[in-house]
């Protein structure tokens, strides 16, 4: 009985230590395991530096974002705020219209006009400025860019001819009267309604469309998105004629009627104007997307459209001779397609598309 009670308890103790051996066997290789499930420092360091880089935190968006919308806010009503002063200060130091009969509307029209020539101007540069800071010109109509300073090359032309031509002011004035009532004073009130503001617009506009449109070579390349066909095909057309016309107009000096000819720049400034807009909106229709397209540029153009549709019909109705509007259809046709085409930005970057993101801008884009 001892011996087998000795035997037993002799066979048990070696049995039990090889059972605890085993378990705690289970028990490091377990934790061994979990300590390589667990990531490295080096890892942990990654993940974190990787996760700073793609983002912030859903709150830290949102408040960084908030932050930027205030930030772009308060940067545009300073510009807004910038050129109604400068519009006021301009149209009170320079000179006036003195065609118009009002003392009081004089001084109106002149701050009327430069605040429209300052808005306009001024609506350039935010795509410009948007251009530099991304780095590309996608989103950016090219067919928009080429038409843009085509129709500022005729503008050109058209306003600096009216402004400062004393011939093509008096070849207008004795056409007017032709088709007045045919009173004695029908000459003297048939005025040219382009002032100084508008040449200087039109100046400073082809200076910075020229500029839009190097911005494309400059961060991408003409190669990769070239014109359309359409508008070569425009620019052919307008080219030969125009050298036919002035060609013309060398050789038969006073047969040709350059006033006529000047009436046809502004109608191909109307044409173009309306052309260029449309590749723009079926850009943003075909990417669902108004990014690359800045809206600023959309806002003050408005303005000044609304302001030079304003200041012309202000300017008619003083003198009391509408024939300024039935005679300067460049420049009210001009102000009323650049109304109706901005409101149709606004729907696609308002309504239709709103805060489509970045990554929009660089996919593969049509050329047009």
């Amino acid at each position: 009985m001892n011996g087998e009670k000795s035997s037993s308890k002799g066979d048990g103790g070696p049995g039990v230590s090889r059972s605890g051996s085993n378990q705690t066997d289970v028990v490091r290789q377990r934790d061994d395991l979990a300590e390589l499930a667990k990531p490295s420092q080096s890892q942990t360091l990654l993940q974190q530096a990787l996760s700073m880089e793609n983002g912030l935190t859903m709150s830290e968006r949102s408040s960084d974002s908030h932050k930027n919308t205030q930030f772009t806010t308060s940067n545009f009503t300073k510009l807004v705020a910038s050129i109604l002063a400068g519009g006021v200060l301009l149209g009170l130091i320079l000179p006036k219209n003195q065609n118009l009969p009002s003392r009081s509307w004089q001084v109106l029209s002149s701050i009327t006009g430069y605040t429209y020539f300052l808005a306009w101007s001024a609506s350039f540069y935010p795509q410009i400025f948007l251009n530099h800071e991304r780095r590309t010109t996608h989103g950016l109509s090219v067919d928009f860019c080429v038409l843009n300073v085509l129709g500022y090359i005729c503008y050109t032309i058209y306003t600096v001819n009216f402004y400062w031509n004393r011939w093509i002011i008096e070849e207008y004035k004795n056409r007017m009267s032709t088709r007045s009532s045919g009173e004695d004073d029908a000459a003297n009130s048939a005025q040219i309604t382009v002032q100084g503001n508008d040449v200087a617009f039109a100046i400073h506009a082809l200076v910075m469309a020229s500029f839009t449109l190097s911005q494309i070579g400059m961060y991408d390349s003409f190669s990769d998105r070239p014109p359309s066909q359409r508008v070569y095909t425009i620019l052919l057309f307008v080219f030969i004629f125009c050298t036919i016309y002035i060609g013309a107009t060398w050789m038969f000096e006073g047969q040709v009627d350059f006033l006529g000819f000047l009436y046809v720049l502004g109608s191909i400034k109307i044409g173009v104007t309306i052309g260029k807009y449309v590749p723009q909106a079926l850009l943003n229709q075909t990417r669902k997307s108004t990014v690359g397209w800045n809206v600023w540029n959309v806002i003050l153009d408005l303005t000044g459209g609304i302001l030079s549709f304003l200041q012309l019909i202000g300017d008619c109705a003083d003198m009391k001779e509408w024939s300024g509007v039935t005679g300067n259809p460049a420049k009210i046709a001009l102000a009323l397609v650049t109304i109706c085409f901005d409101v149709i930005f606004l729907v696609q970057h308002y309504i239709l598309y709103p805060g489509a993101d970045e990554k929009h801008s660089y996919i593969t884009l049509p050329t047009s």
